[in-house]
């Protein structure tokens, strides 16, 4: 969350997407930050992602950019992230960070799963794999995961959030 709170100014591009990774994976994956350079499985499907490309990552981010409304635009990057598996592992984080980029960049909401609905999330994020459509999936997690900023959340109380945190955990 400080990463997010200290880069809200910065647009959602491949650099920035590959940081979520690594700081996600870091300690914790094979090569974290970096494109996915061999095949991978995903447990619970046969569902089998192809080799991930750059010119074809950055269309989804050049894309992404078009979507007028940034709860649309966020599950857009959530599904292609999540389902292109563009890194070796932590894909389903890193396209919840970038989703989560977006909308507090845009003081729209706050994705996150419950702990209750995570079976079902599952359920619709295979068929989502599967199917490679995403409507379903976007359905669920709007009426069960999105938290709508009431009031929105400006940068100037981002920033104050963020020294307020910075002061609490003793880093000035």
């Amino acid at each position: 969350m400080q990463f997010m709170l200290s880069n809200l100014d910065r647009p959602v591009d491949l650099d920035l997407v590959k940081e979520y990774n690594r700081i996600v994976c870091e300690s914790l994956c094979d090569k974290p930050g970096e494109i996915r350079s061999y095949p991978v499985r995903i447990t619970g499907t046969d569902y089998k992602p192809g080799m991930p490309a750059i010119e074809k990552i950055e269309e989804v981010l050049r894309l992404a950019k078009e979507i007028d409304h940034p709860i649309k635009q966020g599950f857009y990057l959530f599904g292609h992230i999540a389902r292109e598996q563009w890194f070796n592992d932590g894909n389903k984080r890193t396209a919840q960070l970038v989703a989560n980029h977006v909308f507090v960049q845009n003081n729209a909401a706050m994705l996150a799963v419950p702990v209750e609905e995570r079976e079902n999330f599952w359920h619709k994020l295979v068929k989502f794999y599967e199917t490679g459509q995403q409507d379903d999936l976007n359905d669920f997690l709007y009426k069960t995961s999105i938290g709508i900023m009431p009031g929105g959340l400006t940068m100037e109380k981002t920033r104050e959030i963020e020294e307020r945190n910075r002061k609490w955990l003793g880093l000035e």
